[in-house]
């Protein structure tokens, strides 16, 4: 073989190993690439927000008219009154709902499928979640050929931790069908929890296009899509994609206190405090989380504003004295006084009443964390356990599961927990990702 010849073979070799190399990246782009083109195109973005009050003003009109036997008005009105507390956090409108929810029902007891809807919705926003159950299994036995109502109920199963039953419904639903948004969104929280985030990821992705080609879908439902997409994302470690999908929310329906409030979580754990702040903030503006204000909190304390951070903790405190009565907060309120060192006897007892209302594995979890940042370290291994039966894929879980393993002496679980959490994402928490590679580099 003449030297210009074993130069050709070698240049040829060297190009097919680097084909080789890249191929899984060009099938992965080339089927990200098909599957996108395959979604439906986005609708037109309606304000319909801009309106609510008015849309209100008309339905509350007509309820006063005391007309007999006229049960859809505040029906219509129960439904506007949750949609504009998703919209702006007011959680009078919630119990307004209710009422009307019950005066619909009251003037037609019978058949009347869409206010006991309403109700179990207005339960299911309180956290009244076994509330919730019962009212949906009525319903089923008004119309059980009903597949959405199916939809509900496994959500809910999702919400009081019996995966088993949630699983059993998405067995026996009919066939998908085409922009079947409602099951899309439940088949990917039930893989997210189960520990198959690439699968939901995939499911949220369809129902995120579905929901944005719909032009009768409000601004606030299309943005919660791109909301929740962008939590997965940054479950999975895709950080700049999980920012965008936030904006990507906030550009459908401006001033989105969760999608703020999740911008300022990526933030802070990548520190950039700044930035973080400024999310928070327009967060806590429309709704004042306890784990928005902590984000405040902490980006205060990273710039230096101590005394600004100190004011907005009593804040937090506050809170949960006057401003948690329906007790919708009570497992932000554990996880902050938890991932802090302060009130941890508070976080325990908050977190033990929380699992009274749920028992998923975000609950156990929280009450793992919060026993043993109070010195229960026994009932904290128990609890995680149950939060990691599924070896759901969150850093967080993890990261919590390996330093109580480690307070147990069980350093081989503890550094596979510690890497599984790194691997997912390298930036999950503004202090605990830097304390998980402190910790796997002392096994």
């Amino acid at each position: 073989m003449t030297r210009y010849h074993a130069i050709v073979m070698w240049a040829i070799a060297a190009v097919a190993l680097v084909a080789i190399a890249v191929w899984p990246t060009f099938v992965r782009h080339s089927e990200d690439a098909a599957r996108a083109a395959s979604l439906p195109t986005a609708a037109p973005v309606t304000a319909d927000y801009l309106d609510r009050d008015k849309t209100i003003a008309f339905w509350e009109r007509m309820v006063g008219k005391h007309i007999f036997d006229d049960m859809l008005s505040p029906r219509q009105l129960s439904g506007q009154y949750l949609q504009r507390f998703r919209e702006r956090g007011d959680i009078g409108d919630v119990l307004r709902a209710r009422r009307m929810a019950e005066l619909s029902l009251k003037a037609q007891p019978r058949g009347n499928v869409g206010a006991e809807v309403m109700l179990a919705s207005v339960e299911l926003t309180l956290h009244q979640f076994k509330a919730a159950f019962a009212e949906t299994k009525r319903i089923e036995r008004i119309d059980p050929a009903d597949p959405q109502m199916a939809i509900r109920e496994a959500s809910l199963d999702l919400e009081l931790g019996d995966y088993a039953a949630a699983e059993r419904i998405i067995d026996t639903l009919p066939p998908a069908q085409a922009n079947d948004v409602a099951r899309e969104t439940l088949v990917s929280r039930y893989y997210e929890l189960t520990g198959r985030l690439s699968e939901a990821r995939e499911e949220i992705e369809r129902a995120t296009a579905e929901q944005n080609a719909s032009f009768e879908a409000s601004a606030q439902q299309r943005a919660w899509f791109f909301f929740r997409s962008g939590e997965m994302a940054f479950e999975a470690g895709d950080n700049d994609e999980a920012l965008a999908d936030e904006d990507r929310a906030l550009a459908i329906f401006p001033n989105y206190a969760d999608a703020n409030r999740l911008k300022a979580k990526f933030a802070c754990a990548l520190k950039r405090w700044s930035e973080c702040l400024e999310a928070a903030s327009a967060s806590a503006a429309v709704v004042p989380y306890p784990e928005t204000l902590g984000y405040e909190v902490d980006a205060e304390r990273a710039l230096g504003n101590a005394a600004e951070a100190g004011r907005i903790a009593d804040t937090i405190v506050t809170i949960e004295n006057i401003g948690n009565a329906q007790h919708i907060s009570d497992r932000l309120l554990a996880i902050y006084y938890s991932e802090h060192g302060t009130r941890t006897a508070d976080a325990y007892a908050i977190a033990k009443r929380e699992l009274l209302a749920r028992d998923d594995i975000f609950t156990e979890d929280t009450l793992a964390w919060a026993a043993a940042m109070d010195g229960r370290w026994a009932e904290a291994r128990t609890a995680s356990r149950k939060a990691l039966r599924y070896e759901t894929e969150n850093s967080l879980l993890q990261y919590h599961g390996a330093i109580i393993a480690l307070h147990f002496g069980d350093r081989e679980q503890a550094k596979r927990r510690l890497e599984r959490a790194l691997a997912l994402n390298p930036s999950f928490h503004q202090t605990y990702a830097d304390d998980a590679r402190t910790q796997l580099a002392r096994l």
